[in-house]
């Protein structure tokens, strides 16, 4: 039996454990939380509580009905994890006046609870029916919807365990290793995505992204260029997006607007502009970034070609009016109190921008004249939208107004003459 903290005071104890076994819930699988609340003679008050993740709402509402039906304990010994938010826990003792004290679990106990609770999981067991695929897509599908990272790639690498195949699983656990900055590791498993996919889809003339079957495919070669990047490695990284683009045309992941800033960090300036042309005739009327228009008009600058790189810049300073300020250090227009049109408006997309290309800027001295030159003659024009996003942040949540929908649409059309 689990031994409690010893205490004279009327105390409970909350202990959780992660079960190894996929067991259905509804028409997925998950690998248990259970968690157990014992009171001051190790005696569970009431019968385990299963869940998909370790969530603290769930325990509290578990933790309050518990007191409700059966009164407050003096105090409720909680174990440690990083999945707790503690000033939530601070506002539960003082709604249910208990005093809450963290404490951690020793291995004896989790092998308690994992006795304790075999009763309860025993009957739900996976059955023969289900099939190692049907595992592991279920294992998939919590995996996705789970908040803990810790749970997450538990699900997945299980999911793998029931079927090596689990393409959705192995993309997943890619990313992961990319989250946590491991590149190495990350390149190995994009790789390994990649070819084992290879030969599903070669010969084949899939529906690119719109059939989710070829997703893991292309979201490993996008990863696999996206850690090349991260490893300083342009080059490989630019050929990498060259091909996904190559692949799928219709370019779901926005490979177009990488592929030619790559090239010039990887400093082959004649690559760059052989893709900036081949985007011109494959993508007319397309929508362009910020910053890849910032992009193109750095290599107008890089070849001498001043009224294209001007006429590039400015378009890039209109849908961004924050980038060009950042890469010459001047005064940027204000970050507060505006309404943006996109996250590509923001101040947040600039200083991301800068981070992976400003670089760039300081090996082509000319560019930065051009640049100069092209925000000080558009300062009239970013003062006017700076104006006219004022004021739309004042009036975006005036519903009240009988004539809102008109009025919002006339300052929405405004913008987009100022900007376009």
């Amino acid at each position: 039996m689990i031994q409690p903290i010893k205490s004279a005071k009327n105390s409970w104890t909350v202990f959780w454990v992660d079960l190894d076994e996929p067991l259905p819930s509804g028409a997925d699988f998950i690998l248990p939380t259970l968690m157990v609340v014992t009171d001051e003679r190790g005696v569970p008050v009431a019968a385990p509580e299963m869940l998909e993740e370790l969530d603290q709402i769930r325990v509290e509402d578990f933790l309050g009905t518990l007191i409700e039906k059966l009164g407050a304990p003096d105090r409720v010994l909680i174990g440690e994890s990083e999945e707790w938010d503690h000033e939530e826990w601070k506002a539960f003792a003082d709604d249910y006046r208990v005093q809450i004290q963290f404490t951690r679990f020793h291995g004896r106990d989790r092998k308690d609870i994992q006795i304790l609770t075999q009763k309860v999981t025993m009957p739900q067991s996976v059955t023969d029916a289900a099939t190692p695929g049907d595992v592991a897509a279920g294992l998939l599908n919590t995996a996705l919807r789970v908040r803990s990272e810790t749970k997450r790639i538990a699900l997945l690498k299980k999911a793998l365990e029931n079927d090596a195949d689990c393409a959705g699983a192995r993309i997943e656990l890619a990313d992961a290793e990319f989250r946590a900055g491991d590149w190495t590791t990350a390149l190995r498993a994009y790789d390994d995505v990649i070819e084992r996919e290879y030969p599903r889809w070669t010969g084949r003339k899939p529906k690119w992204w719109s059939d989710p079957a070829t997703r893991p495919y292309l979201r490993a070669i996008f990863g696999r260029a996206m850690t090349l990047w991260h490893q300083q490695r342009h080059a490989g990284a630019a050929e990498t997006l060259a091909d996904l683009l190559e692949i799928n045309p219709l370019d779901h992941q926005g490979a177009r607007f990488l592929v030619p800033m790559v090239y010039m960090l990887s400093e082959d300036f004649d690559a760059a502009q052989l893709a900036y042309e081949a985007y011109e005739k494959n993508y007319p009327n397309d929508y362009a970034e910020p910053s890849f228009l910032f992009g193109w008009g750095l290599l107008h600058s890089y070849f001498g070609r001043d009224a294209e790189s001007s006429a590039r810049y400015r378009a890039a300073i209109l849908k961004n009016i924050y980038i060009a300020s950042l890469l010459l250090d001047a005064p940027a227009p204000p970050d507060q109190f505006l309404w943006q049109p996109s996250d590509r408006a923001e101040t947040n997309y600039a200083r991301e921008f800068i981070e992976s290309y400003a670089p760039l800027w300081d090996r082509v001295p000319a560019a930065l004249r051009q640049l100069r030159e092209t925000l000080d003659e558009s300062r009239e024009r970013i003062e006017e939208i700076v104006a006219l996003r004022r004021r739309m942040f004042d009036f975006q949540d005036q519903r009240y107004e009988p004539d809102y929908k008109r009025l919002w649409q006339e300052l929405v059309s405004e913008d987009e003459k100022l900007t376009g």
